[in-house]
């Protein structure tokens, strides 16, 4: 499984950085002509994508599956999405991270109280080009599904709109 990175705020210049899984994980085998360290864990192979910052440790839990959301552990399975590296061009900081979604969240935008949020820029300009439509299908795509109905209301929908593009502009 192969991750797209996503942009954070960087701690140090408050510039757009990135935050990368440390591992790819693979149901059977990894790719052909993969060099990393590569770890069998159940019926998972798991690849280090940075060796030298972070090594492959099994959870202490038994379970063998991929979990998001955070939390203490005792859920069980690996936790996607919660600690990896953090690179900003900027200022040149890389280091490890624990990401705490979507207060780290570079694509934020406050509105009337609510908060909307974007994995990247693609992810941003998604949800814009789905706010302007006048005819919108299901919000059936990942991309779509968590955005609150608020920001799609025709109360607000200008106002979304408006700071879409104006962080788009910017940054």
């Amino acid at each position: 499984m192969r991750y797209r990175p996503i942009d954070v705020r960087c701690p140090a210049c408050g510039a757009c950085a990135r935050f990368e899984e440390p591992f790819e994980f693979f149901a059977r085998a990894a790719p052909e002509g993969e060099t990393r360290p590569r770890h069998a864990w159940g019926g998972w192979v798991v690849v280090e994508r940075f060796p030298t910052q972070f090594r492959w440790s099994p959870p202490s839990t038994s379970g063998q599956f991929l979990r998001t959301g955070g939390g203490d552990g005792r859920r069980g399975g690996y936790p996607v999405l919660e600690y990896g590296l953090l690179r900003c061009d900027r200022c040149h900081t890389q280091r490890r991270h624990r990401l705490d979604w979507p207060a780290d969240a570079y694509w934020d935008f406050e509105l009337r109280g609510e908060r909307l949020w974007a994995w990247d820029r693609e992810h941003a300009l998604a949800i814009l080009a789905y706010v302007e439509r006048t005819l919108r299908p299901s919000r059936r795509s990942p991309r779509l599904r968590h955005v609150p109905s608020f920001f799609f209301g025709a109360r607000v929908r200008d106002e979304v709109a408006r700071a879409i593009r104006r962080r788009l502009a910017g940054g």
